[in-house]
């Protein structure tokens, strides 16, 4: 899913992207979310910018709605 929002004027595109994980405790498959933003539009740049922790593995959520907060949220303070 790719949702083009105005962040400060500048048009920014969010890609959210569904990932299937194996959860080790129950080995149960789960679907987890990742986030990523792009200055220029995807079809035209691809890549992106993966929203990462610390210790820069992908931050995963659990629903493309939380994704997309999340992203909105950190992109005022990027941008």
């Amino acid at each position: 899913m790719i949702e083009k929002v105005a962040v400060k004027g500048n048009d920014v595109w969010i890609m959210i992207e569904p990932h299937a994980v194996l959860e080790p405790c129950d080995n149960q498959p789960r679907e987890y979310f990742t986030a990523s933003y792009h200055l220029l539009e995807p079809a035209t740049s691809p890549g992106g910018i993966l929203f990462v922790k610390s210790d820069k593995t992908p931050i995963r959520f659990e629903s493309p709605v939380e994704a997309l907060e999340y992203a909105n949220e950190k992109l005022l303070g990027l941008i």
